[in-house]
Order: C-alpha cells, then sequence, then structure tokens
C-alpha cells in the first residue's frame, strides 16, 4: 500500500509540473506569435511581405477561378460536339435505313412485275395451246 501512496504524490508533484511546463509553453507560442505579428505588421519590410503574401494569394485565387472557368466552358463545348455528333449519326442512319428500304420495295415491286410477266406470257402460251388444240380438234 505504501507503494501506491508514494505513486499517487509522484503523480501530484508531476501534474504541478506539467501545469508549470504547459504554462511556459503557451507564453512561449504566444511570443513567438507577436514576434511574428511585429515583424509583418510593425516593419515596412514585414507590411510589404504581407502584402506581397496577399497579393500572391488574390493571383492564385483568380488564376484558379480563371482555369475553372475555361475547365467548365471546355466540358461544354465537348458535351454540345457530342450532341451534335450523336443526331448527325442518328441522322445518318436514319437516311441509311429509309435508302434500304427503298432498295427493298424497288426490289420488291421488280420482282411482282416480273412474276406478272411471266404470269402473262404463261397464259399467253396456255391460250395460245388451246386454241391450235382447238383447230386440230376440228380438222379431224
Amino acid at each position: 500500500m505504501e507503494t501506491k501512496k508514494k505513486k499517487h504524490k509522484k503523480t501530484k508533484r508531476d501534474n504541478t509540473m506539467n501545469t508549470k511546463n504547459n504554462i511556459v509553453a503557451f507564453a512561449l507560442v504566444g511570443l513567438a506569435a507577436g514576434t511574428i505579428a511585429w515583424l509583418l505588421m510593425g516593419t515596412k519590410d514585414g507590411r510589404k511581405q504581407l502584402n506581397r503574401a496577399g497579393d500572391g494569394l488574390r493571383h492564385l485565387s483568380e488564376t484558379i477561378r480563371n482555369n475553372t472557368k475555361k475547365g467548365v466552358k471546355k466540358a461544354s463545348e465537348l458535351a454540345n460536339r457530342a450532341a451534335k455528333e450523336i443526331d448527325e449519326l442518328r441522322a445518318q442512319a436514319k437516311s441509311t435505313g429509309k435508302t434500304a428500304i427503298n432498295k427493298a420495295d424497288q426490289a420488291a415491286k421488280k420482282a411482282v412485275n416480273n412474276a406478272n410477266q411471266a404470269t402473262k406470257e404463261t397464259a399467253n402460251k396456255v391460250d395460245s395451246a388451246i386454241k391450235t388444240a382447238r383447230r386440230k380438234a376440228q380438222k379431224v
């Protein structure tokens, strides 16, 4: 049990030291921040540096804004071009389809006409054969 008490006392002392160390650390950070602020704001060179940094940030943001606008415009142009090409391809496909249908229709009409012609020729031959057969039958 005595070792636990010693550890407990040691922990309290460590906490006190840690608190003091934290205070010193915060004081040093504050001192550094104050020094930097004074260098940037309190001297002419510091103000020039701060102004240059501000100008650089403004230039960077303007460049990003312009590049973004260019990118959006380029993407829009590409989308419009793709839509136009798709419409052209659709029109070509439709035209090609109509041409194929017209050719098939013409071929079918030609085949029907040929069949009608062949039927008429066959009918004429049959009529001629019947007439010839009747004449021969009358002679007999």
